[in-house]
């Protein structure tokens, strides 16, 4: 007999029985009072959660019916629940909780809920967004009787293409055919049971199709389980994309409700609970930004000089101006750009404090950065350039960074998808995700990095046509680049590089030697490693919003006599290092299991993740776009 693989392994371990029972008592309380299976449960839950470990990992464990429950409706109307027993509940959440990670990252930027870490009010807020940006029309609509309808051979299809272990394909066509208790005996069930923990992950699954075929025609759409928002300029193209939203619901064997209707903020509409209006609700600037008590200073100034004094840092222009004055304890980082000086005493104090203090050329190179003392062991050092020569550790690797690379390249060109350009920004996404479908058979660097080529082409058409029309550039130019877009990429790269580089040695790593990226050319390799899902994700995301929010405008480019290429104007630098930061302090929870914090933080986790690779072959994946 062969043995489970390991996440059939993980989902059924009595650690995450226990965890997943740990987290439905806390929801069962919240929702009121225990059941009555629920209070059984708890009795001897110990020796309860060891039997059914036992039982799943012998093979015989097999799901009761479901128990039918009719809740009533805000409309007056009822809903039909379906609830599996105390027994099953668990198991579902305990197999959700390892899916998750798996089936999230496939979902695009229409689907809001049913995900750690996004809920109502980032809907909400995504909605208001679009409102500003001139979408004044709105196609709002829902799927009739939506959990009940879903096809169920299709979904199992899906599953199949997405999970590779048989034995938990095998445990989920388990609980997707149980049936349902009745007066009379079992009955069959229809589609996915409404009240199964494991439902909604899979409704979102299933419900992709509709979201992908929406966005690719160029409508922004907002969807909350079976409840969506299709946003447009004219109320001839929001009545075109309800139709679009019909026909693609139809593909899959499912309708929209009867209240479909096409409106404008104007008029008004209910969304969420949420009344919205021409103005209202406002969009909230800070949304999910944590302000943190420390702040990185960057210095771009030419001939500027950093210097401390009684525990303050002061950065003063060549004329000897006070640029900045602030205490020492608030500063966790300097950037310094170009020709700009720093005091032994300054110097002192970064380097006896743990400041981080990353230098770069004046068009944004990364060059280096300042480090307290080595943090590298002999025995670290060693396993990592044992994992670097051994292929069948590091393109393992490299293709989990590159795949989550795509797929975030993948959501950013689907997040700015509209009327104006959908031909161009769809026929990039099938171009990457045809790169997708290649990089499990990549077996060596060069591969690897070939299909990474290969998507970027496409996704840097992609996104030249997602800029306004000033702006537009072709391909990805660098040392030096040729636009503006391009310069202010390259900028932010170097932001991003250096703090890898710094959260890499914070782990213990030396950022030198990659495990994709080659030793060469003093590049800091495994930061570039590091930083591939977090491009997209950061930069790239940052810097289209300023094009597109006319934030980032032809006047921030200049050119000096003699040299080719473009740089950033002062104030170009100072729009791209705000938007970098904003991005950077974007709060959020879900992209990891179990993790939370700021995109900045999640950095330094990937980082810590990768020496957990390294030493223990911990499986490394990329986050999910928050």
């Amino acid at each position: 007999m062969t043995s489970p693989g390991p996440l059939f392994t993980a989902a059924t371990s009595l650690t995450a029985l226990t965890t997943a029972w740990e987290d439905m008592l806390v929801d069962d309380r919240a929702d009121g009072t225990l059941t009555a299976g629920t209070r059984r449960f708890a009795i001897d839950a110990k020796t309860h959660l060891a039997d059914l470990a036992d039982r799943l990992a012998t093979g015989a464990y097999r799901p009761q019916p479901l128990t039918p429950v009719t809740i009533p409706k805000d409309d007056g109307g009822s809903r039909q629940l379906a609830i599996p027993p105390v027994t099953d509940r668990i198991v579902e959440k305990a197999l959700a909780s390892v899916l998750a990670p798996i089936i999230d990252p496939l979902l695009g930027p229409a689907a809001y809920a049913y995900r750690p870490g996004l809920g109502v009010t980032d809907a909400v807020q995504q909605v208001a967004r679009l409102r500003a940006e001139g979408l004044a029309w709105v196609a709002h609509a829902d799927i009739d009787d939506c959990f009940p309808s879903i096809n169920m051979s299709r979904l199992r299809r899906l599953l199949s293409a997405t999970l590779t272990e048989p034995e938990v394909l095998t445990l989920i066509d388990l609980l997707l055919s149980r049936p349902v208790s009745g007066d009379t005996g079992p009955r069959p069930g229809r589609g996915l049971p409404q009240g199964a923990p494991l439902s909604p992950l899979l409704a979102n699954l299933a419900l992709r199709h509709i979201d992908d075929r929406v966005t690719a025609a160029g409508f922004p759409m907002v969807r909350y389980g079976d409840d969506f928002c299709v946003l447009a300029a004219t109320r001839a193209d929001a009545q075109e994309g309800l139709h679009l939203v019909e026909h693609a619901a139809a593909e899959i064997g499912m309708r929209l409700g009867a209240d479909s209707s096409v409106m404008s903020f104007a008029d008004g509409f209910c969304f969420l609970g949420e009344d919205f209006g021409p103005r209202y609700p406002p969009v909230l600037n800070d949304h999910r930004i944590v302000e943190p008590a420390t702040r990185t200073v960057y210095v771009a100034k030419p001939g500027a000089a950093v210097r401390t004094e009684a525990g303050r840092l002061i950065v003063e222009s060549p004329d000897d101006v006070e640029l900045l004055d602030v205490p020492t304890g608030h500063v966790e980082r300097l950037v310094l750009f170009g020709p700009v000086g720093l005091s032994a005493g300054a110097r002192s104090w970064a380097l006896s404090s743990g400041v981080e203090v990353i230098l770069a050329s004046r068009r944004g190179h990364y060059l280096g950065q300042l480090s307290s003392g080595s943090t590298r062991r002999v025995a670290r050092l060693r396993a990592q350039l044992a994992c670097a020569d051994d292929s069948t550790r590091a393109i393992p690797f490299g293709r989990a960074a590159i795949e989550a690379k795509i797929r975030k390249q993948i959501t950013l060109i689907q997040r700015f998808t509209r009327r104006d350009n959908h031909e161009d920004l769809a026929a990039a996404v099938d171009a990457m995700r045809r790169m997708l479908a290649l990089l499990p058979d990549a077996t060596t660097r060069d591969e690897v990095m070939g299909v990474e080529g290969a998507a970027a082409r496409a996704y840097f058409t992609g996104l030249s046509a997602a800029v306004p029309e000033p702006l537009r550039f072709v391909g990805r130019s660098r040392r030096p680049p040729l636009d503006l877009v391009n310069a202010a990429l390259s900028y932010g790269y170097t932001l991003l590089t250096g703090e890898a580089v710094a959260a890499l040695a914070a782990a213990g790593l030396d950022p030198a030697i990659g495990l994709l990226h080659t030793d060469t050319d003093r590049r800091p390799s495994l930061a570039l490693d590091l930083i591939e899902e977090f491009r997209p994700l950061v930069v790239d995301q940052a810097i289209t919003t300023l094009a597109r929010a006319n934030q980032l405008r032809p006047e921030h480019a200049r050119t000096e006599d003699g040299r080719a290429g473009i740089l950033l104007t002062e104030a170009g630098r100072a729009a791209v290092i705000d938007a970098y930061e904003r991005r950077m302090l974007h709060s959020t929870r879900g992209a990891l299991p179990g993790f939370a914090g700021s995109l900045r933080r999640h950095l330094h986790r990937q980082a810590q993740r990768v020496a957990a690779y390294i030493d223990r072959g911990t499986p490394w994946a990329g986050l999910s776009w928050r």
